[in-house]
């Protein structure tokens, strides 16, 4: 910075050179006033690192100091411990959605106020995402940590919101780790944090929960990889999709055949996952909309290279997940991508878990009616694995109830699962529903099945999943 006249001062870049004037040398120096030039480079600097509602860092400063609090700690044993806190606020969305983005931008601004004003020196607080913060506790053992997560969460539970007529109170879960030892990493720092403030949330919400390396945390650090890795896929397009043929049981069989779609997954080194292994983080981390979306946009785009039988393919199933039939716009991109890709509906079947339909009942009902309008056909997934399920049953507008597989295992062993399959038959038929019987292992469950009258039959013993067309190596 250089002195003006003024008394003040100005940023400027200088450049110095020797010259002549009438053969005297002299060095010439040049001043340009970069006064602005650099408070516009300090400003989007700061724009870069801070949130813009919140003026708090960041999360990718957030990560860069926490990445500087490990460097320090690097070598030096004797090195006092500091808290990382994971901070999500319960129920935010709801305040979005009664009284608008607005509302729970000031709700924002007011908690952060509140919290700022009763934060140590030196301790660092930053926004991470929507309704997510960090805190960085420096100078703490595990008892401190505990008093500063639990002053934290009183105060926020302390706010008392008010917009446009409206009340609201808040809470916050938060998941705290202390880092008291060498060798940890960001990465692991930052999913065992979530971790907590996932336990934190699963235990009732509005408490602290400390990081602990139990079989349930590792568990749910398993998960949060494979959500991270699922996520990815999805970007690189690396999901993939089986058929499996659903066959008629009667001797007179139809000429169409009825397939349902099962989804894989093509691991980083082009190994081939099967669903158990990440639809439970899916489900977990509120992924599965966008996988359903996947299967159903993928599906129907390509709907004449699934199977050999091309677009004369009786029915392709897709199952819709809890979350996805939760979407209050599911039924709107079901039926603009049949439109879109000129797939007749009545060639459509969408299966829902039994599960999912006691759950919420109701919506359930108002979507598969708009379905069903459509000419789509409704499977009931899973079905005896529910409380109530033939009570219920009458209020479902579906056209198909697929058994169980649990009940058709052990058919052949199992008197009161053969009284069960027989009892769905016998209820199913006479309301015209047709009849499907999952993991249909072996001849002998074959012959049973058709002996009760079972309309079509899935599994190993009668067609194994296969590739769908459009994916197969050339």
């Amino acid at each position: 910075m250089i002195a003006s006249g003024s008394g003040g001062g100005f940023w400027a870049s200088l450049s110095l050179a020797r010259i002549e004037v009438d053969g005297v040398p002299h060095l010439l120096l040049v001043a340009t006033d970069t006064s602005e030039q650099r408070e516009l480079t300090e400003r989007l600097r700061y724009q870069a690192a801070h949130d813009g509602l919140t003026e708090l860092p960041n999360r990718r400063e957030f990560e860069h100091r926490l990445q500087q609090a490990l460097a320090s700690r690097a070598g030096h044993a004797a090195a006092r411990p500091f808290a990382l806190l994971y901070i999500d606020l319960d129920q935010f969305k709801l305040i979005n959605d009664l009284s608008g983005h607005m509302a729970g931008d000031q709700l924002l601004v007011q908690l952060v106020h509140v919290i700022r004003q009763h934060l140590r020196g030196g301790d660092l607080l930053a926004r991470l995402g929507g309704d997510e913060f960090g805190l960085l506790a420096f100078d703490v053992d595990a008892a401190q940590a505990q008093v500063l997560a639990e002053d934290v969460r009183r105060r926020i539970e302390g706010v008392m919101f008010a917009w446009h007529g409206r009340t609201y109170t808040v809470s916050a879960s938060i998941g705290m780790v202390l880092v008291d030892r060498e060798g940890c990493t960001l990465k692991d720092l930052l999913a065992w944090a979530d971790s907590a403030c996932y336990q934190a949330k699963e235990a009732g919400r509005n408490r602290v929960w400390a990081y602990r390396e139990d079989d349930d945390t590792t568990r749910r650090h398993s998960e949060m990889e494979w959500a991270n890795r699922l996520r990815l896929a999805l970007e690189q397009d690396r999901l993939l999709l089986d058929y499996q043929e659903v066959v008629p049981l009667a001797s007179a069989g139809e000429g169409r055949t009825h397939i349902e779609l099962l989804l894989r997954l093509r691991d980083e080194e082009g190994g081939v996952v099967l669903p158990g292994a990440f639809l439970p983080a899916a489900e977990r981390y509120g992924l599965m909309p966008a996988v359903d979306r996947w299967v159903i946009r993928t599906a129907l785009a390509n709907f004449a290279r699934l199977h050999p039988q091309g677009a004369e393919l009786g029915t392709c199933s897709i199952n819709l997940s809890g979350a996805s039939i939760e979407d209050d716009d599911l039924a709107d991109f079901i039926l603009a991508t049949i439109q879109a890709h000129a797939v007749p509906a009545r060639r459509v079947c969408l299966e829902i878990t039994e599960t999912v339909a006691v759950r919420n009942l109701l919506k359930v009902v108002r979507v598969i009616e708009r379905l069903r309008a459509a000419g789509c056909r409704i499977a009931l997934d899973d079905f005896g694995a529910g409380m109530s399920s033939f009570g219920y049953l009458k209020n479902l507008p579906v056209d198909v109830i697929k058994i169980d597989g649990s009940f058709v295992r052990d058919l052949g062993t199992d008197p009161m699962s053969r009284a069960i399959v027989n009892a769905v038959v016998q209820i199913g038929h006479p309301r015209g529903l047709r009849v499907v019987a999952e993991w249909v292992a072996d001849d002998h469950i074959l012959a049973v099945l058709r002996e009760l009258g079972v309309d079509y039959g899935q599994g190993f013993a009668l067609h194994r999943p296969e590739r769908v067309l459009f994916q197969r190596a050339p």
